[in-house]
């Protein structure tokens, strides 16, 4: 795993003051859920000029929980790198 530079941890400082509910929210949850939900109803609007709401509903669950998990993870990295550059000074 790669360290921190100087500028990454002073931003990652900054950043993890909002806790990880939030940043799970507005790094994960919320960018990747409505994102690739808002993205494959539109290429389905492209490529086949439908739209199905529960389709729409479906990708919204499964792409909230993607981001979850998305956020969960690159939290925990970034923690983890964030600990390796503090203790390494």
């Amino acid at each position: 795993m790669a360290g921190m530079s100087e500028t990454q941890a002073n931003k990652w400082r900054k950043t993890r003051t909002i806790g990880k509910g939030k940043y799970m929210l507005f790094f994960g949850i919320l960018p990747w859920g409505i994102g690739l939900a808002g993205l494959f109803t539109g290429l389905e609007w492209l490529t086949q000029q439908t739209f199905t709401p529960s389709w729409l509903y479906i990708r919204l669950a499964v792409f909230l929980v993607v981001g979850f998990f998305i956020s969960s993870v690159r939290w925990h990295a970034l923690e983890q790198k964030f600990h390796t550059y503090s203790t390494d000074k």
